[in-house]
């Protein structure tokens, strides 16, 4: 029965999505409006991400105000509601013109050089709200050949769809399951992006601070920069209050040869540099410190 309420609700929200997708033919200022009133509807609306975005954010910038992180908060979800309006656009007959929308793209010369001298690369990027945009953004306004590694959603029908779109542009879509194809992958010249601020557990994990607060870091983005060779690079994406991009490519040299622990201490750090200039572009409503060390209670809890 919860299987066939699945199909039939992962087909709802698939048939909403499509209606929807004529908004995304207005012109950006009058999209960014509508992300805007969505963004402040789900902040109003959705009481469990609001609670696991105020406790991240009270983690990472305990330093700020309280009327600073209230307003941290409401960008947060904005962000967030003009990047559902911009994965709709994806969804577009029309979504080439979408291009126009990247401004600049920097470091692209270096990674090109990687692959042209024979070594993989393992392309980094952090959970920015925009991540799938800013994706499609740079493959096809660059032509690069990349595989992807995504986590799908619950509902088997709307995965399914998911993978098909990804990999009209990102071929192949592997998840976290796919190891080892990962790991077959990067040892040819292939370009992987990668998401390493995901939280997968303690068995496949360190403690490594993120923004001085220790989050369980997944091990995994090692061993695959350390047994394949890959070159790493981590990519940063930021738009602008006009809705275009800037894309920033930057090597991460001597990652995967190190231990494991500075390694990944380096790469949180980068990610922190990434996050810190536009904070409110980044997904505090995933549960980053979801796993604690021992001992530990739960951060996030129903209220």
């Amino acid at each position: 029965m919860k299987a066939k309420i699945k199909f039939i609700s992962g087909y709802c929200y698939l048939l909403l999505a499509y209606l929807l997708t004529p908004l995304t033919w207005l012109n950006y200022k009058q999209q960014l409006w509508l992300g805007r009133s969505l963004g402040l509807l789900l902040l109003r609306l959705d009481t469990r991400s609001r609670n696991i975005a105020t406790t991240n954010i009270d983690i990472a910038f305990a330093s700020l105000s309280k009327e600073e992180k209230a307003l941290l908060l409401q960008d947060s979800f904005i962000a967030m509601g003009i990047s559902a309006l911009e994965g709709l656009a994806l969804l577009s007959p029309f979504k080439k013109r979408l291009l126009t929308r990247l401004r600049s793209i920097q470091g692209l010369e270096a990674l090109r050089q990687s692959i042209a001298n024979g070594h993989s690369v393992l392309l980094l990027f952090p959970h920015l709200t925009s991540v799938y945009f800013a994706g499609y953004l740079l493959i096809k306004k660059t032509g690069l050949s990349c595989g992807v590694q995504y986590n799908p959603p619950r509902n088997p029908v709307i995965a399914r769809v998911m993978q098909k779109k990804i990999e009209t542009y990102a071929y192949p879509a592997f998840t976290r399951g796919h190891l080892q194809r990962m790991v077959s992958y990067l040892r040819k010249p292939n370009i992987l992006w990668y998401a390493p601020d995901l939280d997968i557990g303690r068995k496949r994990s360190l403690f490594i601070d993120f923004f001085n607060f220790p989050a369980a870091t997944s091990v995994v983005t090692h061993a695959l920069a350390n047994k394949t060779g890959a070159k790493t690079f981590t990519i940063a994406f930021y738009r602008d209050e006009a809705g275009y991009y800037d894309i920033q490519l930057q090597p991460l040299s001597g990652f995967g040869e190190g231990s494991v622990e500075a390694d990944l201490q380096r790469l949180n750090q980068r990610i922190e540099d990434i996050v810190r200039p536009k904070p409110e572009q980044y997904l505090w409503q995933y549960k980053r410190y979801s796993t604690r060390p021992e001992g530990e209670e739960k951060l996030y809890r129903k209220k």
